[in-house]
């Protein structure tokens, strides 16, 4: 949808992941959520919307046997391209939600969609079982696309965890390209440190 320009100029991504899954939190200072989970969600937002300029952060603590732990955070940031993210996260709080919202000058779009790779392999699929109807989110889970035209469903694209390892394995041969370069790691690395600092501070950091 942004490559097509049907929401126009991009304003503001809104991403929340929230886990009712107090057990799996890796408890302590070297751990957190913040580590975990931000580090896709801060990852998610630089590849749609490009570098981060400012970072604004606040961090919800948790005291446990092997020390204090952020157990969920809120992140806002502000991208070079001029539109700004809200990324949300928690595993502590019995609420089980994922939603994405996109705001631009044509229009919206939401969706709430599922893990839908992971919840198959918890059930024992796999991708070579059937590589052809393998990662697709349900009809009934597809996002909306509101603009002028009206109020469109879109299609969620397939998912493909076997893709990624395909195109690692071509990189260690020496084939092909790394699937995720190192540069996009260190910014989400530096957008990770920049939210703590914020955090701690209670300031605006600039990267």
């Amino acid at each position: 949808m942004l490559d097509e320009g049907l929401l126009g100029e991009v304003w503001r991504f809104d991403s929340r992941f929230d886990l009712d899954e107090p057990q799996t939190l890796e408890a302590g200072p070297d751990g957190g959520l913040l580590r975990d989970l931000g580090s896709h969600l801060v990852d998610q937002a630089l590849w749609l919307l490009g570098p981060a300029q400012l970072v604004s952060a606040n961090l919800d603590w948790v005291e446990l046997p092997e020390g204090r732990t952020d157990a969920g955070f809120v992140i806002t940031l502000s991208h070079a391209s001029g539109a700004h993210s809200h990324i949300s996260s928690s595993k502590v709080n019995r609420l089980e939600s994922r939603e994405l919202r996109v705001l631009g000058s044509l229009g919206s779009y939401v969706s709430s969609q599922t893990d839908v790779q992971a919840q198959a392999i918890f059930t024992g699929l796999r991708p070579v079982d059937d590589p052809s109807g393998w990662g697709y989110e349900k009809p009934e889970r597809w996002g909306t696309l509101s603009i002028d035209s009206g109020i469109h469903r879109v299609p969620s694209a397939q998912g493909s965890y076997a893709d990624y390892y395909a195109r690692f394995a071509a990189a260690v041969s020496g084939v092909g390209a790394q699937p995720v370069p190192a540069s996009e790691a260190v910014d989400t690395l530096a957008v990770l440190d920049a939210a703590r600092i914020s955090a701690a501070e209670g300031q605006t950091v600039k990267i």
